[in-house]
């Protein structure tokens, strides 16, 4: 299964300060919460690392959106744990948590002392950060796209929760739930058919 650690990853011996680097390196430079980190957590483990394929990085995601908690460390602490057991899943999560915790503390005692938060400057800077994490977001949903969406049983199940979201106005996690719900009845009713 793809949670399970591979022969390939066992073999690699990727050292806890290299996980916790690349994962500090993750949560430093991403701005704009847990979705604007796929982008950089797709490139550096499928591209750069090569930790890990295309087709699991999307099982990954896919698993890290359906549980409670922020995506980022759900996927910081699930590829942890296949990479290096229990204590790569804390390395990783340490990495990615530590660099926001240590931001928004300095921020937060900033703008307290200082009335920052008003600031036109500051205001515009944020504006444009959400576009250019906007784009980042179409580039990562592109890139795993064809992997996530291959057969017309994945056509059907995106084609639902698009209508799920924007005309019955359910929330994502409903989504979610629902699609992983569809995949599965279809595979049992279809068995390898559905594929």
């Amino acid at each position: 299964m793809f949670w399970e650690r591979s022969v390939d990853m066992q073999q690699k011996q990727v050292s806890y300060l290299h996980m916790f680097n690349v994962f500090f390196k993750i949560g430093l430079f991403t701005i704009g919460g847990g979705l604007a980190m796929i982008p950089l957590i797709r490139d550096e483990f499928v591209e750069r690392q090569g930790w890990i394929d295309n087709k699991d990085i999307t099982d990954v995601l896919a698993i890290a959106q359906s549980l409670p908690g922020v995506i980022a460390v759900n996927s910081a602490t699930f590829l942890g744990y296949r990479l290096a057991g229990i204590m790569g899943a804390l390395v990783c999560t340490i990495g990615v948590v530590l660099p926001s915790f240590l931001i928004i503390f300095a921020i937060a005692m900033l703008f307290a002392s200082s009335g920052l938060d008003s600031n036109t400057y500051i205001l515009k800077f944020f504006a444009g950060v959400n576009a250019a994490i906007t784009v980042l977001l179409v580039v990562a949903t592109k890139k795993m796209f064809a992997s996530s969406v291959s057969n017309k049983l994945g056509w059907a199940i995106l084609l639902i929760s698009v209508a799920e979201i924007y005309v019955l106005g359910f929330g994502i996690a409903s989504t979610v739930i629902a699609a992983a719900l569809y995949a599965i009845a279809a595979y049992r009713l279809l068995g390898r058919s559905a594929e």
